[in-house]
């Protein structure tokens, strides 16, 4: 099976800098001393330090890895060097029979895949009566909460905000974790990003202030669910922190489309890691937001690849707005990917997100798509700068800045960018066809 996959996007797939650096060591042929392939799987013998070599393969439909060495990273280096070898040079693998560990290991991958199905189509039963009153018993929690967070509100604002920036470690922590005490994690959440604001910017009083607004917004609007469509419902009852089941999810109405991956994001908070990824439907036009939790010491399942598009039937969430979370009901990976539409200027890019606050103001990370943009420093920061001369201020890293000169020669490309009311943060490109990332991470 051909791999249309750029070095780039492979080294996206590394849990971090030292795995990239080794695993490009290992993208060699004289470190394998077996090389071979079939349609759906890539496989080799890595020599290593010990008598035996490793024996690492790949998944080439749902791209996977698996290797005998001790490493507790995921990928691995020697996976991840034997991606890339292939994909630099296939020819250099003898097409095979898949010897027992490989098709051993293909199989086991199937079976769970089958299992995971099953699960999702049964119907186990539901004790309704049970579930009402636990459902019940939570509101009165969250309501309680939301009084709470009330009289701190208005205590706050009516001491003004002079002290806060000296009293953060503590006057947001302690209210969020009453929030989390009453079963409101969405809202524990909020206060956590108010805590994170950069209280070092002259911008820090209307960032607050805005993100009190939305807060308390937020607060009336489940104090008053019951008048709300059901959308809305569904929506607000998300964002304070209410889960909603993926089975009833995937029994949700499909939408069947080639699904680009735009950008992935990983955070870690505690012992949970999380990636975020970002997706666009070919023929729907369609944003989606796919969230992959996993935690300490185990590996993602997911492995989306970034820049790649997946022929697959996604099912949104409950709720509303121009991006919503989804799952995949199945996915294959394409051999070709593609760029995606965009606004063609910045003001047709700033309208877009205008509407997407417009259908939903507790938006965050509002993907927005802009082609012929070119980046541009100003005075310390940067901006993105479109053919009609029109400006806005983007965040990213020096090094990010550096890397788009090098590969544009300072001519105009297409990009993702994801907002967040005044911050345009720039997190992935398409120049001449070609994509181009860079790594995400997040604490």
């Amino acid at each position: 099976m051909p791999l249309n996959l750029t070095e780039e996007q492979i080294l996206q797939l590394a849990p971090d800098d030292s795995s990239i650096k080794a695993g490009k060591g290992l993208a060699t042929l004289g470190k394998w001393v077996l090389r071979e392939c079939s349609e759906r799987a890539v496989w080799g013998h890595c020599q290593g330090s010990g008598k035996n070599p490793y024996q690492t393969v790949i998944d080439l439909n749902d791209i996977a890895f698996k290797c005998s060495c001790p490493s507790r990273k995921f990928p691995c280096k020697h996976g991840l060097g034997l991606l890339l070898l292939y994909a630099r040079q296939p020819e250099q693998f003898k097409r095979a029979e898949e010897p027992d560990w490989v098709t051993a290991w293909l199989a086991k991958r199937t079976e769970k895949a089958e299992k995971k199905e099953q699960k999702a189509k049964s119907e186990a039963p539901v004790d309704e009566a049970a579930q009402a009153k636990r459902q019940e018993k939570r509101h009165r929690k969250v309501l309680e909460g939301i009084s709470d967070l009330e009289v701190w509100m208005k205590d706050l604002v009516r001491n003004g905000f002079l002290n806060v920036p000296e009293r953060i470690y503590t006057l947001f922590d302690n209210m969020a974790r009453r929030m989390v005490d009453a079963q409101a994690p969405g809202l524990a959440g909020r206060l956590r990003a108010m805590q994170g604001i950069d209280f070092d910017t002259e911008s820090w009083k209307s960032d607050l202030t805005e993100s009190m607004g939305k807060l308390y917004l937020l607060m009336q609007g489940y104090r008053n669910i019951d008048t709300l469509p059901d959308e809305w419902k569904d929506e607000i009852r998300t964002q304070i922190g209410y889960p909603q089941s993926k089975d009833n999810v995937l029994a949700g109405a499909p939408v069947a489309d080639s699904w680009l991956v735009l950008h992935k994001q990983s955070r870690k908070v505690n012992d949970i890691n999380t990636d975020i990824y970002w997706f666009y439907g070919k023929r729907s036009a369609l944003f989606a937001k796919y969230l992959s939790f996993t935690v300490a010491g185990t590996f993602s399942t997911e492995n989306w690849i970034p820049g790649s598009a997946y022929e697959g039937a996604l099912c949104f969430y409950n709720g509303t707005g121009t991006c919503r979370r989804a799952l995949f009901r199945e996915s294959v990976l394409l051999e070709e990917s593609f760029v995606p539409d965009c606004s063609t200027d910045l003001k047709l890019a700033a309208a877009v997100y205008r509407q997407a606050m417009i259908a939903n103001p507790f938006s965050e990370e509002v993907p927005l798509l802009v082609n012929d943009v070119t980046v541009v420093r100003n005075g310390k920061g940067y901006s993105l700068l479109d053919n009609a001369g029109q400006a806005v201020p983007v965040r990213m890293p020096e090094e990010t800045y550096i890397d788009i000169l090098a590969i544009t020669g300072g001519n105009p490309f297409a990009s993702l960018v994801l907002v967040n009311g005044d911050i345009w943060e720039l997190k992935s490109i398409w120049y001449n066809k070609v994509y181009h990332t860079w790594r995400d991470e997040r604490n």
